[in-house]
Order: C-alpha cells, then sequence, then structure tokens
C-alpha cells in the first residue's frame, strides 16, 4: 500500500441523536485517516422535492469542497433526492444521510458509527479504482441488488443495511471487479481485516448467540453456576477450617 486516502468528514444541519465524533477521529486504519476536523455545514435553503428533501444540487452549495482530502462524506439527517441513503455529487463529496436508518439501527443494535464507517470503507475502494468518486449520475459498478452481508449491497430495502453491518464483507464478486480496477491485493485483504472490527456491541453479539443456541447457552449457565457454587463451598470449608 503507497499511501493513505485521506477522507473528510462534516455535518450537515442538525443530527438529533448522539455522534461519538472522537471514536470516528481515533479509528486506526491502514488504508485512510480522517483529515482535520468533523466540520458544521447548515442549511439555509428550504426543501426542494416533492418529498420533503434536498436535491443534490441543492446539497452541492451546502458541502464545500477539500483539496486536501481526497474525498468528503457530509453526514446529516435530512431527506436526500429520491430517499436514497447515500448520494455522490461532484468534486469527490457524497452525503450520507440517517433519515430513516437511525430507527433501523436502534432496532438492530446497530451503532450510528458503524454506518459511517461502511460507507468510508466503500468508497475507498471505489476511489482506489476510479481515482475519483463518480457522480450520482454515473453507474457504481460494484453495486449488487442481492444483500449479501457486502459494502457494496444496494439496499433497495434500507432495513437490509443492517446486514452488512456486523463483520461486513466484500463478496467474491466484487473483488473479482476490483482487481479489475487494478486495485491491489494488499489493499483489499487489510480493508477485509479491518471490515471485522466494525461490529455490534459485545453484550447484544451474546444475546444473539443465547437466541441462536438456547439448549447450549442454557448447559453453559448450568455448568458455570453449578462450579461457582462448589468453588464458594471450598473457600468457605478453608475459611472454616483454617480460621477458626
Amino acid at each position: 500500500m503507497s499511501r493513505k486516502i485521506k477522507v473528510k468528514i462534516g455535518i450537515i444541519g442538525f443530527l438529533p441523536f448522539s455522534f461519538n465524533r472522537k471514536f470516528i477521529k481515533k479509528w486506526k486504519s491502514d488504508v485512510f485517516e480522517i483529515v482535520g476536523n468533523i466540520e458544521q455545514y447548515h442549511i439555509n435553503s428550504k426543501s426542494d422535492t416533492s418529498s420533503w428533501g434536498y436535491s443534490d444540487s441543492c446539497l452541492e452549495q451546502v458541502l464545500s469542497k477539500d483539496n486536501n482530502a481526497d474525498f468528503v462524506i457530509g453526514v446529516t439527517y435530512i431527506q436526500l433526492e429520491d430517499n436514497y441513503y447515500a448520494r455522490r455529487l461532484s468534486s469527490n463529496r457524497i452525503v450520507l444521510s440517517y433519515f430513516e436508518m437511525y430507527q433501523i439501527f436502534q432496532q438492530g443494535h446497530i451503532s450510528v458509527e458503524s454506518f459511517l464507517l461502511r460507507v468510508i470503507y466503500r468508497y475507498v475502494l471505489v476511489f482506489l479504482g476510479q481515482e475519483k468518486i463518480p457522480i450520482q449520475k454515473e453507474a457504481l459498478k460494484y453495486l449488487h441488488d442481492d444483500s449479501r452481508g457486502c459494502i457494496f449491497d444496494m439496499n433497495g430495502y434500507k432495513s437490509d443495511v443492517i446486514f452488512s453491518l456486523d463483520r461486513p464483507k466484500i463478496c467474491d464478486d466484487c473483488v473479482i471487479e476490483i482487481r479489475r480496477d487494478k486495485v491491489s491485493d494488499n489493499y483489499i485483504t487489510q480493508i477485509k481485516k479491518e471490515l471485522r472490527k466494525i461490529k455490534k456491541g459485545r453484550f447484544y453479539r451474546i444475546d444473539e448467540c443465547i437466541r441462536r443456541r438456547p439448549i447450549l447457552s442454557f448447559i453453559i449457565s448450568a455448568v458455570i453456576v453449578i462450579s461457582l457454587n462448589l468453588i464458594s463451598n471450598m473457600v468457605w470449608k478453608f475459611i472454616t477450617t483454617n480460621f477458626k
């Protein structure tokens, strides 16, 4: 890997939920780095779409370019054009919306930061392969309609995004396409490794494990309880015998 891709993050408008900026800034990656401060942008114009959303042309006027970054991502809660959760603007800019997504993450016990990281890794690969972020009207050839738990899932139904937010992957078909764009295996291997760090919290992983294997979980719990009881009895016997 010759260099790290430089990514600039900005917040567009008001986020009505907790967003851990420090977590994003401190994320350790060998393939990208967050440059500069996470800026705040304000929307002064009114909605300009029929569905109370904001068009690409409107957001073009809000999210600034950054010559020190390879691409810029603006995080927002407003509804985007055609109700997409991500739109690609000109000059290597992307807008990522949590509109209708935050509720999905709450139900699926997914952190909002995981969503941003997953999107960053997707566009790092796009930038490496095409040396730019194509605008929305240009095809993004890696995308596929079926949900495979891959960072290039199309997610025609927004709720499908949860399948690629707990240890997301790059599917075999996408790896083939990425290699055709001359992205080195070193980048691909490293990104696959780092994607495994994007996962649910430990409590929710344990909870899901119990739900998938209730009998095994019951046996393990029973063994632990019995073992603790035996140990406590042994300790009590030792104390009463030696410290009368």
